[in-house]
């Protein structure tokens, strides 16, 4: 808009300029000269602008959010609705709204949801610091695979090792290493039947909905096992199993 205002001022500014085009004024003045239409049109032009500053300038970029915010506000108190929580979890920021009634769903059920398994519980130590290329417990026979920090972010290295190989009977542990909520779902992402030989879900004592939880699977049948997390669905993963 400021840049049209100035083209404009330029322009007329030109055109003035030509010989025979300066207005006169009444009888007994004098004819401005060039320069001085010049200078009145710049004023002038200045002015338009500190106008146009004034009246929209000061909004700046969260304009938009900050009007969207006060009609929300304003709406609420209308009808008597609480007002909308402030969220400042990561977890919950990385998660989308339509899924985290899922987080406090999961945050309030029954304290089995809060422990895991007792082989899970006492694994060994190593599976904390164990390196990619060794993820099998010891202890308890199981392959660890880790869902990295910032996996959300992340494709096929979201899910750690990748690929992962066992054998028929063996299991594999994933356990959440991130601060955002994910699943372990078999299938590519969009297939029909994504789901249904494993899956983590969104609710309920195996879903992945913070840092430290676990899901485990137990592979009786050989072959490739893709799979993905419903959530971010650029993570993912397969199992290949001898």
């Amino acid at each position: 808009m400021y840049s049209v205002t100035f083209l404009i001022s330029l322009t007329f500014v030109v055109i003035m300029s030509k010989e025979g085009d300066l207005p006169k004024l009444p009888i007994k003045n004098r004819k401005i000269g060039t320069t001085g239409i010049s200078l009145i049109v710049i004023g002038l032009s200045l002015l338009s602008i500190y106008i146009l500053w004034a009246s929209f300038g000061y909004i700046g970029p969260s304009f938009s959010s900050d009007v969207l915010n006060l009609q929300q506000s304003t709406l609420r108190a209308q009808y008597h609705l609480p007002e909308e929580p402030v969220v400042t979890d990561p977890a919950v920021l990385q998660t989308p709204p339509s899924l985290r009634q899922f987080l406090t769903d999961n945050a309030t059920s029954s304290p089995t949801n809060a422990t895991s398994s007792p082989t899970n519980a006492t694994s060994s130590p190593t599976n904390a610091t164990s390196s990619p290329t060794n993820a099998t417990d010891q202890a308890s026979g199981n392959t660890q695979v880790s869902i990295v920090p910032g996996a959300s972010t992340l494709t096929d290295t979201a899910y750690s090792p990748n690929p992962v190989e066992v054998t028929v009977g063996q299991t594999v542990v994933w356990t959440n290493d991130d601060s955002a909520f994910h699943t372990v779902t078999s299938g590519p992402a969009g297939a029909a039947d994504a789901g249904k030989v494993f899956d983590s879900g969104l609710t309920g004592p195996t879903a992945l909905t913070s840092k430290g939880k676990t899901f485990e699977h137990t592979f009786d049948t050989a072959g490739e096992y893709p799979y993905f997390c419903t959530l971010h669905p650029a993570m993912v993963g397969t199992v290949m199993v001898n």
